[in-house]
């Protein structure tokens, strides 16, 4: 029929994938307008105990009229969790940046692997964007590939944020 259907949802283990080497891999700005990740450590393995092991937090911040709209959200397999809305100065976006330097995130840039059908997100999501309209984005819903000391940093920075 002309109406295709999207089955991909049913079919599930649909693979999209790309490498993203033809995506930039310098940002040559630092001012984040917008900063969006979202990870799974559902069955991350680390060496240290730590209490965010067996968690999929999602963290966001987004520079609006001077001040920093913040999130952070987690949540564990039985669905147990916490979210909590907090208003940041612009230095946030600046620790954010440190973080995504220091790590160099931006070699991730157009990195894609998604595999449709998973029941829930077992990987890690980065979308960042900067006042120069340069961008970083990559996602990836079965692996982990961002380095667990970069999450702990990042959702410390939040907590900490959201405790101020």
């Amino acid at each position: 029929s002309v109406f295709r259907r999207d089955t991909d949802h049913i079919d599930g283990g649909v693979k999209t994938y790309n490498s993203g080497e033809d995506s930039p891999k310098v940002i040559e700005s630092t001012e984040i307008i917008s900063f969006e990740f979202e990870v799974s450590l559902y069955n991350i393995v680390v060496e240290e105990e730590s209490e965010l092991v067996g968690r999929n937090y999602n963290l966001s911040a987004v520079l609006e009229d001077g001040a920093v709209k913040s999130k952070i959200k987690w949540r564990d397999r039985a669905g147990a969790g916490e979210e909590h809305d907090f208003t940041a100065d612009t230095s946030f976006m600046t620790s954010l940046q440190q973080i995504v330097s220091k790590y160099n995130f931006a070699k991730y840039n157009g990195y894609v692997s998604k595999v449709s059908g998973l029941p829930d997100m077992y990987g890690a999501k980065i979308d960042i964007n900067y006042a120069s309209g340069e961008s970083i984005y990559a996602y990836n819903n079965q692996d982990c590939f961002i380095p667990f000391e970069a999450i702990e940093e990042l959702v410390r920075i939040f907590n900490s944020a959201y405790v101020e």
